[in-house]
């Protein structure tokens, strides 16, 4: 199965996408900056590019006929992709966490100098397991991580089970509701199975059977924000 990213956030003082578009454009590839642009496409609504972020990793290495330990330094790229929806303020990054969302907000206000203010979104993940299972088909959960757990007086701590019918975990997730740290669900797209994970964060890492289902999952993770 192919497994995909996707992290929301909110997007305060961004100027429309072509504006957008043209100040990423200006900003381009610098040699000698942190950040740069590998491409931007401005649409009606929303923008979508790609941008990297560039650092220096130690690297130890040995030369084994002197025992010499050298260190050199390593430019380490990291990519990330994202669409811009300025109308509906909000800020999408396909690849990494909340860091990438931090990332990105670093990118507008300080390499583009711009007057936005990005926010990572919460999510109460009982309610949006709620809504997956009133708006999607075959919908299981398939386990909850609980972060204060006592079965009795002799164990006590963070506990994850797995479900094999979705309404024992409901009646568990129920009980432990106050104390959900994560879950696991799976529902059938147009084409196939999803699997998704979901965490206090709006940042939703999910599996594909069908990659013709990446759209329409998508959608369905938007309207949980």
């Amino acid at each position: 199965m192919a497994s995909f990213k996707m992290n929301l956030a909110t997007i305060e003082g961004c100027p429309d996408p072509k504006t957008l578009s043209d100040a990423m454009e200006e900003y381009g590839l610098p040699d000698d900056e942190e950040f740069g642009v590998l491409n931007c496409s401005p649409g009606d609504q929303a923008l979508y590019g790609t941008i990297i972020r560039k650092t220096n990793q130690a690297i130890q290495r040995l030369d084994p006929e002197t025992h010499d330990v050298a260190t050199t330094a390593v430019e380490k790229v990291t990519v990330y992709p994202l669409g811009v929806f300025t109308q509906r303020k909000v800020l999408e990054v396909y690849e990494g966490s909340t860091t990438g969302i931090e990332q990105v907000g670093a990118f507008f206000a300080s390499a583009l100098a711009l007057p936005t203010v990005v926010t990572p979104i919460e999510l109460d993940i009982v309610s949006t397991i709620e809504k997956l299972q009133k708006n999607t088909q075959r919908f299981q959960l398939r386990s909850v991580r609980i972060s204060d757990y006592a079965h009795n007086s002799y164990m006590a701590g963070p506990y994850a089970p797995k479900f094999l019918d979705s309404d024992h975990g409901a009646d568990f997730l129920a009980e432990y509701a106050d104390f959900v740290a994560s879950a696991s669900v799976r529902f059938h797209g147009p084409h196939g199975r999803v699997t998704l994970n979901l965490t206090p964060k709006a940042c939703f890492r999910y599996s594909l059977s069908n990659e013709d289902d990446k759209p329409a999952v998508q959608a369905i993770l938007r309207k949980l924000i």
